[in-house]
């Protein structure tokens, strides 16, 4: 009976995904949120409680894509329990605990249409294959938005290589990083500005807009004509 019950919830499941990428190929926005796990946001070795200051911000990002009805993703962190990653970093956001689950806030957009959740087990979010197949899918995208946390690595390690990957499949989209809406941590050896300096060089170097804010982005919009 057990395994029935298993069954029937794994195909739900599927079904639930396929009725929300079933319209990937309508979209001409995607919203990426990066690392918002309760690990690094809430508690354990790598949480930094500052970063719920990017909630109200990365909100109005979210509420945007929904109310123009195009693509919310969620990228997480998603370890397997004896990921290499831990030999740089405390053992974090193992799969199937409350540390790799998405923080609260942000829990009730899960199961919204157009939504996706994309796990990795490295700071490069876009090593995750469905994330790659979805982006072939998605033949009108016109424009990309990176928020979340770490700017200097889970961040940029996401960002940059999304614009190459474009590149790869032949694509061409606008892409923008929301400072408001991203942020990174200090720590002896790690100062925070000077990080998020760095972030935004490397990011402005593959192309991407970085924007102050959710009204510059809306701006940056209408003067590209994509509003």
């Amino acid at each position: 009976m057990k395994n029935m019950e298993m069954e029937r919830k794994g195909l739900r499941q599927v079904r639930e995904r396929m009725e929300r990428k079933k319209n990937l190929n309508e979209m001409k926005k995607a919203l990426y949120v990066i690392d918002m796990n309760n690990g690094f946001v809430n508690f354990g070795p790598m949480a930094n409680t500052s970063y719920l200051n990017l909630v109200p911000e990365q909100q109005k990002l979210i509420e945007k894509f929904r109310s123009e009805k195009e693509q919310v993703n969620f990228v997480l962190e998603g370890h397997n329990e004896n990921a290499t990653e831990f030999k740089k970093y405390p053992s974090h956001c193992i799969k199937g605990t409350e540390e790799a689950e998405l923080i609260p806030e942000f829990q009730n957009e899960i199961l919204l249409p157009q939504t996706n959740i994309y796990e990795k087990n490295s700071t490069m979010g876009m090593f995750n294959q469905e994330l790659q197949q979805d982006m072939k899918q998605m033949t009108n995208l016109k424009e990309a938005v990176f928020c979340g946390v770490c700017a200097d690595l889970c961040v940029m390690d996401f960002a940059r290589p999304y614009a190459r990957f474009l590149d790869e499949i032949n694509k061409e989209a606008v892409l923008f990083a929301v400072k408001s809406a991203i942020d990174t941590f200090d720590s002896p050896g790690h100062n925070r500005e000077e990080w998020l300096n760095i972030a935004y060089k490397v990011m402005e170097q593959a192309g991407i807009i970085t924007v102050e804010n959710f009204e510059e982005l809306e701006e940056y919009e209408r003067k590209l004509g994509l509003k």
